[in-house]
């Protein structure tokens, strides 16, 4: 290898590791940033937080659905037959869909529920998801 490409690749590398690192402490997942540590994002001078997030279908190069997100939003990420909603996979046999609900009780009915369909989610569990959320009595969910 001759001295310049190596060079260029390192240079590439620290860009990218620096890029790595500011998405990282930008998101707070090394301990840094607005969340107050429980996975929800904290409240300053009594005022809740939200940004916009825009989704992009697979198919489209932009979609026009956005979903605000705000302090009183949560999401339920939809895998395949499971659930994950704060780092814990439920509809398996070692947390089921009611532990869910159990974990979910001690939020307010008007919370936002914002479902996070993965491609390879299954139709069912979707449903039985919902239709579990609304017999629960949560009046925001969207997807």
């Amino acid at each position: 290898m001759n001295n310049k490409n190596v060079k260029k690749g390192a240079a590439v590398t620290g860009v990218a590791a620096i890029a790595a690192l500011a998405l990282l402490f930008g998101t707070g997942k090394l301990g840094f940033g607005s969340g107050d540590g429980l996975g929800t994002p904290s409240e300053a001078n009594g005022k809740a937080e939200s940004a916009v997030v825009t989704t992009v279908a697979p198919d489209q190069e932009q979609s026009s659905t956005e979903v605000e997100i705000r302090a009183d939003t949560v999401e339920i990420r939809i895998q395949g037959r499971e659930y994950n909603y704060q780092n814990v996979s439920y509809g398996n046999t070692e947390h089921t869909l009611e532990d869910l609900l159990i974990a979910l009780n001690e939020l307010p009915r008007d919370t936002r529920i914002v479902l996070a369909v993965e491609d390879d989610a299954t139709k069912n569990a979707v449903d039985a998801l919902e239709q579990a959320l609304a017999e629960a009595g949560f009046t925001d969910v969207r997807k």
